[in-house]
């Protein structure tokens, strides 16, 4: 490379040929041409790259000699040199950065200004490269899956309304994603094909973990017959207690609308908020729960003081969606935390003045007007109604919580939330089959009452249905055992990064159009958050072994993939600027003519 230093602008640098003689005679090339391109890089900045291509006069037929070092800066026919491709797509999918703020970066820190339309572009060219270079990167990647001993896959997909399918195939040993697709929806046919190109590139796993989708039980069955597969644990337990408690919480939530008890709750919020903090600013319970003597207690015993700790008395009742072990329904059951709070503070308010009445005027007036605010849930009118329902739902959840118990998984005051893997130990498929068992005969007798509640039977029908998918976790190999996973966590944390990512990026509550509009290689950028990834692909984390590792790919592959994709995007739903045009069917009445009449027999 010869020229000017980088990093000025203007900066001119001249490429010529690396190979000096032709390869079939050896003699010297000569010129052939000087072309010059204006080129953004992120290390140089702007730059203008003058390069000189030769030639043989003696074999006029072969392609012309070319400058390597540029091919290696930026991509053929391109402006936009590879490492600001790289520095883009970084912010962009695992810094979370938006268009403006990556714009401000590189103009800021690289004196390079890139228009918002390009650096979406470019943004999307960095998915395509780094699909391409997982595709040409899987024998490597392979190799060290045989070392380790293989690999154990999880098979899951996630939607939301309105949108197709994301399906994610990865190693849990690993960490890694190994294949994603967009489908059109969970079925078997589209299920097996995934599976059939997973089985092709990566091999026969050691073991697969799924939910409960019977599309998906017959698809693994059908491409690896002869490999143990599980179903998550999480999944197995939450559709129980979905079917047991569903019901319960649907009528309680419709009861609690009708009472109007939230709504007034946090009217009473609202009107006694000046009294929440005392002058210092700190909750008027900082003061009045550290309170001891009885001199004390009297002293703080003020009208404002009162109106303070009734207006903390509602609002810990608002707070029943703070409770529970981060689990989410069926395991936490907020509802139900609701009516405990509710009971508990009426309690409380009866407890307080059994001696007298108290008046809805005076000093004492917020405690009645609290008290009558619940009374409608635990004394009057809807009160017999709350308590069967909440009599029924407790009962059932008991019978909920021996199957959680009996599972291992989600313990109560846990603390990883949807993390929880259960216990560390784990049991032998004899001992796990044994305790769910046990269990089964249980609730299988108590089922045969004619009184006896529905939960009973609806846990004994998943044990039967899934029961041979439930066991044998500890694989053992040469050299060691390998324990699969018992619940598909690993993936449910990669949704959810990928969902927080989308709404980081756009802001939208409802991600359905973000998961239309995603590309779906985008899970594997995911990978390069893995160390061991980055190294066996990249050769490093840095942003430098990634940008040399994109020029040792044929620039026309990412550039069919891209075009793929946007076809595919292009089937699904018009352009934008079509969408917004109000007289579409008039604009196309003259073409629906013209091929009406000619092509009418």
């Amino acid at each position: 490379m010869l020229g000017q230093a980088g990093g000025l602008p203007g900066a001119r640098f001249v490429f010529a040929w690396e190979s000096q003689r032709c390869p079939k005679c050896d003699q010297p090339l000569k010129v052939r041409l000087t072309r010059s391109r204006h080129v953004l890089s992120a290390r140089y900045g702007k730059l203008v790259a003058r390069e000189r291509q030769g030639y043989c006069p003696k074999h006029p037929e072969l392609p012309p000699a070319r400058s390597e070092r540029l091919a290696r800066l930026v991509p053929p026919r391109c402006t936009i040199a590879y490492d600001v491709i790289v520095h883009i797509g970084w912010a962009r999918f695992l810094e979370c950065r938006q268009g403006v703020e990556i714009q401000h970066e590189l103009s800021r820190q690289h004196g390079i200004e890139v228009p918002l339309r390009t650096i979406s572009q470019l943004a999307q060219k960095f998915v395509a490269y780094v699909q391409v270079v997982h595709q040409e990167s899987i024998p490597l990647l392979r190799s060290q899956m045989q070392e380790r001993g293989g690999y154990i896959l999880h098979v899951d997909g996630t939607c939301e309304e309105g949108s197709g399918v994301l399906l994610v195939c990865l190693d849990s040993l690993s960490g890694q994603v190994l294949e994603s697709r967009k489908i059109g929806s969970e079925n078997q046919e589209e299920v097996t094909q995934v599976l059939q190109d997973v089985r092709r590139d990566w091999g026969v796993p050691l073991a697969i973990v799924h939910d409960l989708r019977q599309s998906l039980i017959t698809a693994v069955g059908n491409v690896f017959p002869h490999q143990p597969q599980f179903v998550c644990h999480f999944h197995f337990a939450a559709d129980i207690g979905k079917d047991i408690l569903g019901a319960h919480v649907d009528r309680l939530r419709g009861l609690f609308r009708r009472t109007k008890v939230r709504p007034k709750l946090r009217a009473l919020c609202r009107a006694l908020k000046p009294f929440a903090a005392d002058e210092g600013g700190d909750s008027v319970l900082d003061s009045v729960l550290g309170l001891t003597s009885t001199q004390k207690l009297r002293q703080a015993s003020t009208p404002e003081a009162l109106k303070g700790t009734v207006q903390a008395l509602a609002c810990w009742i608002l707070a029943f969606s703070h409770t529970g072990d981060g689990y989410g329904f069926p395991f936490d059951v907020p509802y139900l935390s609701l009516y405990d709070r509710i009971l508990a503070v009426h309690q409380l308010l009866g407890e307080t003045h059994a001696n007298g009445a108290v008046k809805p005027r005076g000093p004492l007036g917020p405690l009645r007007r609290l008290q009558d605010i619940l009374d409608v849930v635990v004394a009057k009118r809807y009160a017999a109604e709350f308590r069967a329902i909440v009599a029924e739902a407790k009962r059932d959840q008991a019978i909920f919580h021996r199957l959680r118990t009996a599972l291992r998984i989600c313990p109560k005051g846990g603390h990883q939330g949807r993390k929880d893997e259960g216990p560390a130990t784990v049991l032998s498929a004899a001992r796990h089959k044994a305790v769910l068992r046990t269990l089964r005969q249980s609730l299988q007798r108590k089922a045969r009452g004619q009184t006896a509640p529905r939960a009973y039977q609806i846990v004994v029908q998943h044990l039967d249905k899934y029961g041979h998918l439930l066991f044998g976790h500890v694989l053992r190999k040469t050299g060691g055992k390998i324990v699969v996973p018992r619940t598909n966590n690993v993936e449910e944390s990669l949704f959810r990064t990928v969902k927080r990512q989308c709404r980081r990026l756009h802001g939208r509550g409802h991600l359905w159009r973000d998961l239309e509009n995603m590309f779906e290689a985008t899970p594997l950028l995911l990978n390069l958050r893995n160390t061991n990834y980055c190294e066996t692909v990249f050769g490093g984390s840095e942003p430098e072994r990634m940008a040399a590792r994109f020029s040792l790919v044929d620039a026309n592959v990412p550039r069919q993939l891209l075009r793929r994709w946007r076809r595919e995007k292009l089937a699904l739903r018009l352009p934008r600027k079509f969408e917004r045009l109000p007289n579409l069917p008039q604009r196309l009445t003259r073409f629906l003519r013209a091929v009406f009449n000619k092509l009418q027999k």
